[in-house]
């Protein structure tokens, strides 16, 4: 006899367990402009010094001539190694540190909470790419119900990485 559920009998409303993860795991480097409430954002597969720096370089490129301040949340592994810090010497990004424990600081995390019930909740996805067009369709969603299709931001995905020369 099978576990008892909420869902109707051989159709269950569920999603599929996670630990056997056949395809690994993405992440989404997401950047939110807190004035124009603006929300992008690239996937990588992992989140290492190479692939964060790529995201930070699409960033500057979208904002060539200001001056940037960027809340960073969730890199612990990544903000403080040195390779990374020069980077964001050299695109002149001023990184802004979230304290411990305390992400609920960063205002990213509440766009990141409608996104997730906007596009994971309830879905059993076969793989990244179903995915990564739910989220890429919700943000599109999202900047044309804002009226922010032009926003610099909205291209990141496009838009070829700053690149910096060697002294």
């Amino acid at each position: 006899m099978g576990g008892r559920a909420w869902a109707r009998r051989r159709q269950p409303h569920r999603m599929r367990a996670t630990y056997h993860r056949q395809h690994g795991t993405e992440q989404f480097l997401g950047f939110y402009d807190v004035h124009a409430d603006c929300l992008s954002g690239i996937f990588r597969r992992r989140k290492r010094v190479a692939d964060v720096s790529d995201a930070f370089r699409r960033l500057r490129a979208c904002y060539p001539r200001t001056r940037l301040f960027v809340i960073m949340d969730n890199l612990h592994n990544v903000h403080d190694h040195p390779r990374f810090l020069a980077l964001l010497r050299r695109l002149r990004i001023h990184p802004v540190y979230t304290p411990t424990e305390a992400s609920w600081l960063n205002l990213i995390e509440a766009q990141f909470g409608v996104l997730k019930r906007f596009t994971l909740a309830n879905t059993d996805d076969p793989d990244h790419v179903t995915r990564r067009r739910r989220v890429y369709r919700y943000l599109r969603y999202r900047h044309r119900k804002l009226g922010r299709l032009t926003h610099p931001l909205t291209r990141i995905r496009s838009i070829s990485p700053v690149k910096l020369e060697r002294h």
